[in-house]
C-alpha cells in the first residue's frame, strides 16, 4: 500500500540524513554537488518537549546562538528571542493564524 510515509517521507529523510538508497535521488544531488549533510531525524517520542509545545526550545536557543555571531556573544539574547517566539502563537485569537505566521516569519 502506498502512503505519504513509505513513499515521499522516507525519501526526504534518506535524503537530509545522508542515507540515500535510490540512484534516481543521488543522481539528483550530484547535480547539486553532492550530499545534503548535517541533518538527524529525530523521531516526536524522542524530542525533549510536551506534544502541545509549539516549539523545541532547548534546540532552538542552541541554533540561535550556533547561527548568529551577536546572540553568540551575548547567549542572553537568545532568551529574548524565544520570549519574542513564544508570544506569538498567543496572538493568534487576536491577530489571527495568517499574520501570527508572518510575525512567526519575521
Amino acid at each position: 500500500m502506498f502512503n505519504e510515509e513509505n513513499t515521499v517521507e522516507q525519501m526526504v529523510l534518506d535524503t537530509l540524513c545522508g542515507s540515500v538508497t535510490s540512484n534516481m535521488v543521488a543522481e539528483e544531488l550530484a547535480s547539486y554537488g553532492g550530499e545534503i549533510k548535517g541533518w538527524r531525524f529525530v523521531s516526536a517520542e524522542e524530542l525533549p518537549r510536551q506534544h502541545s509545545d509549539v516549539l523545541v526550545e532547548s534546540m532552538v536557543r542552541d541554533a540561535l546562538i550556533r547561527l548568529n555571531p551577536e546572540i553568540k556573544a551575548q547567549p542572553d539574547r537568545a532568551d529574548e528571542v524565544l520570549y519574542r517566539l513564544r508570544t506569538i502563537p498567543l496572538s493568534v485569537q487576536s491577530e489571527g493564524l495568517v499574520r501570527a505566521n508572518e510575525l512567526f516569519a519575521e
